[in-house]
């Protein structure tokens, strides 16, 4: 699905026939809901300001001027005040744990939770892992034609994000709810969008501030 090389490859008529199927299957496959788990013994209504973490992209690797971590991070705090959830600034939370010294291996255990929510005045933090992170691009080929002249095609990539995200609650360390979702689409911002707001929605019948918007 990634690769859009027969419509590429094609004469200009079957091509849009082709792009046609192409699009239809990745509705299908974009159609799949998010995993999510959720503590029914948990009171949400006690949630009021949420703190978002960079998520660990170590697993797709690192880029030189680029970390999916954070682009992952700055999605959930923009779609969080969309859906009229308090969130705390990541600088700020950052800054402090960075003062504190809390965050050493890149991963949070309950005592350091604890710590944040103390100082920071949050209730719970949202932190996660990307799991797929594949930017789009273009690759070029060149090939002969019937005629035997030499041509170039370009084969489309599409971007496609993998996203495992927790909410923790602060005062126990206990993760409360729990979503993955991966999403591809013509470019890597609007997959991660999508992937976050899949994510995102099935908090909404869980969260207070989601109910009312």
């Amino acid at each position: 699905m990634n690769y859009y090389y027969q419509a590429l490859m094609s004469q200009s008529t079957n091509s849009v026939l082709i792009l046609s199927a192409c699009y239809l299957l990745f509705a299908v496959f974009s159609g799949c809901g998010p995993r999510a788990s959720i503590r029914r013994d948990y009171d949400f209504s006690q949630i009021n300001r949420i703190g978002v973490m960079k998520f660990d992209s170590s697993q797709v690797g690192f880029f030189a001027s680029y970390d999916p971590g954070n682009a992952v991070a700055d999605e959930f705090v923009l779609q969080l005040l969309d859906r009229n959830v308090m969130v705390i600034e990541r600088s700020r939370m950052e800054g402090v744990m960075s003062e504190q010294d809390l965050w050493k291996s890149g991963s949070v255990d309950p005592v350091t939770v604890k710590k944040i929510g103390k100082l920071l005045g949050v209730d719970a933090l949202i932190i996660g892992t990307v799991t797929k992170y594949i930017p789009d691009r273009k690759e070029r080929f060149y090939m002969r034609d019937e005629q035997g002249k030499l041509r170039e095609e370009i084969f489309v990539v599409n971007a496609e994000v993998g996203i495992s995200a927790r909410m923790v609650d602060v005062e126990s360390g206990v993760v409360i709810w729990a979503s993955s979702y991966s999403y591809d689409s013509f470019y890597v911002d609007s997959a991660i969008s999508q992937t976050v707001s899949a994510i995102m929605d099935t908090l909404k019948d869980i969260l207070p501030a989601m109910k009312k918007r």
